[in-house]
């Protein structure tokens, strides 16, 4: 069962079964450690997570059937399923409610250990956490410490076993005692001022410390792990700046060039994921490549002016139809009495606009955009746009934009909005400097 077959709802419904399994976990040990008696709250809550595991096995009953119809290579053996089944039965019996209600409210720890039964969940719950091809950070993160804890927390009831608490001290006190022996240990700190005082204390210490060797290095090898998966783009984009300069410094690049190779770069990673994202998809099959593509032009466009206020289905269309184009400085990209048929976001990069004299009226930057009028009537150019800098562009072709605006008007909407308030806004400068 993997991840990328679940949907939002069974993603859900496996985060509260895992949430009843760990709190049967911490608690079921407890129970059993000091022998307590079964309270009405632990009936309530045993009938809630009996009425979980019998849905939950329903469920898994009826996956388990609707798989039969797939491929033999895509379903569960049938002696994995029945495993399952036995686990998930075995979950289901409310044995809090059966205590309580026949009168066992104080059964003994033999009886009691019949509760943590329900542990057996936990194999099917690790058997779901890895048959997931990618495990989000936070949950790596809450895996590792929750189950740090819950082992900290079962070691402690074992030596609250070894060590009884004696008639008259307070219960939390003594656990949070041997809570922090199990820590120190663990850790193998051991400052020695909670020692065994049996042959079977001493024993279990010594096994205690083995594997607290293990445990401290698996805790701290996943959570540097995790960090470190976190910062691993970051890093590559500090060693590409590097490289970078010393490119720069090799070659005796001018510092004008310089500045333009690094602000391309700069662009670039705070837009893209990293300089590799053409090869993490490019072994995909093209139809999958061209899609994906698509979205990622939707990350670059989606809170530009033009288009912030667009449906999501819009805005994939526009993605789809746009052509990425770069120039070089003083590179002409639009001229005076051309009949338009497209306009241009920018990207990346600067623009002047000039008019016929040679007199530059405006500079437009990242994010901005030009010849939107040839969308929206018949016109010709007015002015030259020519790159200032190393430039890229996004072009939308007239063609296109009439076929998007067919099934989504509100681009049309949004677009003779933004270019009423330009105009709006050139007016008042032109009448501002007259």
């Amino acid at each position: 069962m993997r991840r990328g077959n679940l949907s939002k709802g069974e993603v859900t419904w496996h985060v509260i079964i895992a949430l009843a399994i760990l709190f049967t976990a911490a608690e079921a040990p407890w129970t059993f450690t000091f022998n307590t008696r079964i309270q009405m709250w632990q009936v309530i809550v045993d009938i809630i997570f009996a009425c979980l595991f019998i849905t939950d096995l329903s469920y898994s009953v009826r996956r388990y059937r609707h798989q039969k119809k797939l491929p033999l290579s895509q379903q569960m053996p049938k002696s994995k399923f029945i495993l399952q089944t036995v686990v998930d039965i075995l979950a289901c019996i409310p044995f809090d409610v059966l205590f309580y209600f026949f009168g066992l409210g104080g059964a003994s720890r033999a009886m009691k250990l019949l509760r943590m039964l329900r542990l057996v969940r936990i194999v099917k719950l690790w058997g779901l956490i890895s048959s997931m091809p990618i495990i989000p950070r936070a949950l790596k993160v809450f895996l590792v410490s929750t189950g740090s804890l819950i082992l900290i927390h079962w070691f402690t009831s074992i030596w609250i076993l070894i060590h009884p608490l004696e008639a008259g001290m307070d219960r939390v006190s003594y656990y949070i005692e041997c809570f922090y022996w199990a820590v120190t240990t663990l850790t193998t700190v051991g400052y020695g001022d909670i020692t065994p005082k049996t042959n079977a204390g001493r024993i279990y210490t010594m096994f205690v410390m083995f594997i607290g060797v293990g445990v401290y290095g698996f805790v701290i090898g996943n959570i540097s792990r995790i960090f470190a998966e976190s910062a691993r783009y970051k890093e590559q984009t500090r060693e590409k700046y590097a490289e970078l300069n010393t490119f720069m410094k090799y070659y005796h690049i001018p510092n004008r060039l310089q500045g333009a190779v690094f602000n391309y770069y700069n662009h670039l990673f705070t837009k893209r994921l990293s300089d590799n994202d053409a090869k993490i998809i490019s072994e995909l099959p093209q139809a999958l490549k061209a899609e994906l593509q698509v979205y990622m032009n939707m990350k670059l466009i989606r809170n530009l002016p033009v288009f912030k206020y667009c449906s999501q289905a819009c805005l994939k269309e526009v993605a789809s139809a746009l052509e990425q184009k770069f120039y070089s400085p003083s590179d002409t990209i639009i001229r005076i009495g051309e009949l338009g048929d497209e306009m241009f976001v920018i990207g990346h990069g600067v623009v002047d606009v000039i008019l016929e004299d040679g007199s530059v009226v405006a500079q437009l930057h990242e994010g901005q955009f030009f010849g939107e009028a040839a969308l929206l009537k018949e016109t010709t150019r007015n002015a030259n746009v020519r790159a200032a800098t190393y430039t890229d562009l996004y072009r939308l072709s007239k063609d296109n934009f009439l076929a998007i605006i067919e099934n989504h008007p509100d681009l049309l909407e949004n677009l003779q909005n933004v270019s009423t308030r330009r105009a709006s806004d050139r007016n008042r400068a032109t009448s501002a400097n007259t």
